[in-house]
């Protein structure tokens, strides 16, 4: 699949935030999801469940993308 390209308000609000540990980051979520840009996914963890990864290349994470990128820029 093709690369993703996510806009700059979306990344800024999707940064991961520097806690007070050095070096420490903690991910953001959206719709229950953690957004790793650096991995370029989603991910979900329910304890008791499967992890599930979701690119942000594939249908799912497409789609994902575009609702972010609504909620951001409106």
């Amino acid at each position: 699949m093709d690369e993703v390209d996510i806009c700059i308000p979306c990344l800024l609000a999707f940064a991961p935030t520097e806690t007070r540990e050095l070096g420490v980051r903690k991910l953001k979520t959206f719709k229950g999801y953690i957004v790793d840009l650096r991995l370029h996914e989603f991910r979900k963890a329910i304890y008791g469940k499967t992890l599930e990864f979701v690119p942000f290349n594939s249908p799912k994470g497409r789609k994902l993308l575009a609702q972010m990128h609504k909620q951001v820029t409106t």
